[in-house]
């Protein structure tokens, strides 16, 4: 194993901002061969008629669905006021392996809200990472050159494995049988959607009660000492780790970037299974999502509002009985089918991802 040095981000690298006259309309006034890259590194932004650099680099998406995202910029280019460029310090280091290591790491740093944000001055130069040396105390280009190699390798191996269980997760099992006697409602028909309001960290710490927020975490934001809404309702996540559905039961809140489904009174809800229409609607929801995808909501930014929702007409198949009423039981019975087989795939998953997480060096 070679030697290594522990070196802050600051001490490698200089971070310049991107330009912000490089809007749509500027770039449209001045179009030629040169690209702007600036928050999305998925798509074409613009292009110039000029360039200001013409070497390799490396840069990430300050803000945005995207923020966080490293890439290595080569040819001539331009850099627009969503993303900042670092400029190496010392001929020796190799960007693709900076790239690679220093993923996470930026994603870790990602502050969460309505607008996700990275910060150099405030965290992003401060970190720390391990970088290979010669004898004589120079970088090792070459090692870190061989250790992209190597990481690109596995990356790309433990993608294929990620999809393959990202793909059996996605799989929606239909339980419901031919033989079954159902009736397709509209989702459109049976809620209204609603969006929450902004609830700030500093409000829950300001107003602690016994009262659950709920927000785009899996779990509860926070406990305050009031309430929005009193009774059973399912919640799903707008933005952040969209399109997962929580059963909320009792006096909560939830935050802007959660939505609540308020029944519209076509349908007796009562006779309507929430667990049921959790396990029916939310691959539906997860699998319509946009924006920045991960591996189980792992640095994923993804949206799905209201309209979103409303546009895909979601048509649910509900059990009757033979009177034509809905059948209360067959759907528990269902829903807990669905949970046995999401409990299988989620134990499937979790083995699959603590293999991938091991770090190889």
């Amino acid at each position: 194993m070679s030697q290594v040095k522990k070196e802050k981000l600051s001490n490698l690298f200089i971070c310049k901002p991107g330009n912000n006259k490089y809007t749509r309309s500027y770039c449209n006034m001045h179009a030629g061969d040169y690209e702007v890259y600036t928050g999305s590194t998925l798509k074409k932004f613009a292009t110039l008629d000029t360039y200001d650099y013409n070497e390799p680099n490396l840069t990430f998406t300050t803000d945005g669905e995207y923020a966080g995202t490293l890439k290595v910029l080569r040819g001539k280019y331009n850099i627009g006021g969503h993303r900042k460029i670092l400029i190496k310090k010392d001929k020796n280091i190799n960007l693709d392996y900076f790239a690679i290591i220093l993923q996470q790491k930026f994603y870790a740093c990602v502050k969460n809200g309505n607008v996700p944000s990275v910060n150099w001055n405030v965290n992003l130069s401060k970190i720390v990472v391990e970088i290979p040396i010669k004898h004589n105390g120079e970088y090792d280009f070459e090692k870190q050159k061989e250790l992209a190699l190597k990481y690109k390798d596995i990356e790309k191996k433990k993608k294929i494995l990620l999809n393959k269980i990202e793909f059996l997760k996605g799989i929606k099992v239909r339980i419901l049988e031919k033989q079954l006697d159902k009736i397709d409602i509209s989702f459109n028909e049976l809620f209204k959607l609603e969006r929450g309001r902004i609830i700030s960290k500093n409000d829950v710490n300001n107003n602690k009660g016994d009262y659950p927020v709920y927000s785009t975490q899996k779990g509860i934001y926070g406990y305050i000492n009031s309430y929005m809404k009193e009774g059973k309702y399912i919640l799903w996540n707008t933005d952040g780790l969209a399109g997962y559905i929580k059963i909320a039961n009792g006096k909560f809140s939830y935050t802007n970037i959660v939505g609540i489904m308020i029944p519209t009174n076509k349908y007796s809800i009562d006779a309507i299974s929430f667990e049921y229409l959790k396990y029916y609607l939310e691959p539906i929801f997860r699998n319509n999502r946009k924006g920045r995808m991960g591996i189980n909501g792992k640095n994923e930014y993804s949206k799905l509002n209201s309209t979103m929702i409303k546009n895909l007409d979601i048509k649910i198949p509900i059990p009757i009985k033979d009177d034509g009423s809905f059948d209360i039981e067959k759907q528990k019975e269902i829903a807990q089918k669905y949970a046995t087989i999401e409990f299988i795939k989620q134990d499937l998953y979790k083995k699959v991802f603590e293999l991938t997480n091991i770090m190889v060096v």
